[in-house]
């Protein structure tokens, strides 16, 4: 099923179990996102947070590159001054969040270039799956910017404050080895990573979808140091689960010794 994004960039297709693949689609560019395609991901990530049928989303890119990161050619009038600039950012944090906090778990799926906004994407997700094609990095540094704070948030959630400064402060592009040292890798691909992806996505989306969706946010919450602020929201997850027609059902099941049939209630 195909699922509109108001941007012809920006492709979503969801499979019949519920698996949702979002793929970049600028090949010429090698997938650089400009800022209507921004804005177009953090609005389709926003619907998929809420639509019952998605259990899963796989993010990847088209021929051969995952994401060169934003469309530099843009930077002259987006990005030309403090308050450009500041907007660009705004716009591209609410992108990186909605990915972030997509109640739903996402993988993204690598091959080619993961460069600047677009190792921003993938470290966005909650698990990224490469080949050994992978060149990741951040030449921030090589373009006289200061990343953004959500970004570089980003960036010590997944790998530590000792790391993300090697990769901001070097501005190297990695290959597949280093970003596995790094931790910029969670999984390797011997073939195809959108194929390893759906096989993983698959095995996910069988789980309860409140389950997984609760586990993520208190997850979340913890690695961002807002479990105080957030502690009611948090609770009352785990009770909804607790009162779920799939918390009876795991159960049934489990005494049933059969495989359980979620409903997402």
């Amino acid at each position: 099923m195909r699922i509109d994004t108001n941007n012809a960039h920006i492709v979503c297709e969801a499979d019949a179990k519920g698996v949702a693949v979002v793929t970049i689609q600028r090949v010429q560019k090698r997938n650089a996102l400009s800022l209507a395609m921004w804005i177009a991901v953090g609005e389709l990530f926003s619907r998929l947070s809420t639509d019952p049928a998605v259990r899963c989303v796989i993010l990847t890119g088209d021929g051969g590159h995952f994401s060169a990161g934003a469309d530099i050619a843009e930077f002259g009038t987006m990005r030309a001054d403090a308050k450009a600039g500041q907007e660009y950012d705004r716009l591209n944090d609410e992108a990186m969040t909605a990915i972030r906090n997509c109640s739903k778990p996402v993988i993204a799926a690598i091959s080619g270039v993961a460069v600047g906004g677009g190792l921003g994407l993938a470290l966005a997700c909650d698990f990224r799956i490469a080949d050994a094609s992978v060149r990741m990095g951040i030449p921030a540094g090589r373009l006289g910017l200061v990343y953004s704070i959500m970004d570089c948030a980003l960036l010590v959630e997944r790998l530590g404050a000792t790391r993300a400064k090697e990769i901001l402060m070097t501005g190297t592009i990695f290959n597949f080895d280093e970003a596995l040292r790094l931790g910029l890798i969670d999984r390797s691909a011997a073939g195809d990573p959108l194929k390893a992806a759906r096989v993983f996505a698959g095995e996910i989306a069988l789980n309860a979808p409140l389950s997984l969706s609760g586990n993520k946010a208190v997850v979340n919450a913890i690695a961002d140091g807002s479990v105080s602020s957030q502690r009611q929201e948090l609770e009352t997850l785990i009770a909804q689960a607790f009162d779920s027609h799939d918390y009876r059902e795991g159960q049934a099941a489990f005494a049933e010794k059969r495989a359980p049939r979620f409903a997402g209630r």
